[in-house]
C-alpha cells in the first residue's frame, strides 16, 4: 500500500512510501521516510485533492471551504453568492417560468424568450379550457371543484405574468 506524507505547513505531498500496512508505517515512519518529523509531517492512507488540517487531522476540504478559502467561486450554484465571507442562498421565485440566475447582481431573472413565452401561454390556455370542462363535469355530478378552481386561478396568474414579460396584454 502507498502512504501519503504531507508537509504540515503547505499540505503538499512530500513522499509516497510503499509499505505492507499503515500500522507498520506508524510504528517506524523513519524506516520508510528518513526525513520524517512528527512536528513537520502528517501521514494518511489516502491522497487528498484539496487537503486541509482540521484539529490536527487532515481531510478533504468541503465545497464551502473550497469556495470561501480558495476562492473557487465557479463552484457556486445558481442562487448562491458570497456575502460577509458566507455563502448566501436565494430560492428562485416560483412565478418565474424559465429561471435565470444573474451572477453579476445576484438576482433571479426571467430567462424565457418571447417565443418560449408565447408557447407557454398557448399551453396554459389549452390547460385552462380542459380545467373548465372538467369543472363543469364535476359540478354536474356533485363533486367538490375547489382544487380545480385553485388550478384555474394559478393558471390565470401564470398567464398574466407571462404576458407582462413582453408587454403584451
Amino acid at each position: 500500500m502507498i502512504i501519503c506524507i504531507y508537509d504540515i505547513k503547505n499540505l503538499q505531498v512530500v513522499a509516497r512510501p510503499i509499505v505492507n500496512s499503515y500500522g507498520e508505517f506508524k510504528a517506524e515512519p523513519i524506516r520508510y521516510y528518513p526525513e520524517w518529523n512528527i512536528n513537520y509531517h502528517i501521514s494518511t492512507e489516502v491522497e487528498f485533492q484539496n487537503p486541509i488540517l482540521d484539529s490536527g487531522v487532515i481531510r478533504e476540504k468541503t465545497r464551502e471551504e473550497l469556495i470561501l478559502l480558495d476562492n473557487q467561486i465557479e463552484l457556486l450554484q445558481d442562487g448562491e453568492y458570497i456575502e460577509n465571507n458566507r455563502i448566501t442562498r436565494i430560492e428562485a421565485p416560483s412565478y418565474l417560468f424559465k429561471k435565470l440566475w444573474n451572477k453579476e447582481i445576484n438576482v433571479w431573472e426571467e430567462g424565457a424568450t418571447q417565443e418560449e413565452t408565447n408557447l407557454e401561454v398557448n399551453r396554459l390556455i389549452d390547460e385552462f379550457t380542459i380545467l373548465g370542462e372538467q369543472k363543469e363535469r364535476w359540478i354536474k355530478y356533485g363533486f367538490d371543484v375547489l382544487d380545480i378552481e385553485n388550478k384555474m386561478a394559478e393558471n390565470i396568474i401564470q398567464r398574466n405574468y407571462l404576458l407582462t414579460i413582453w408587454g403584451e396584454h
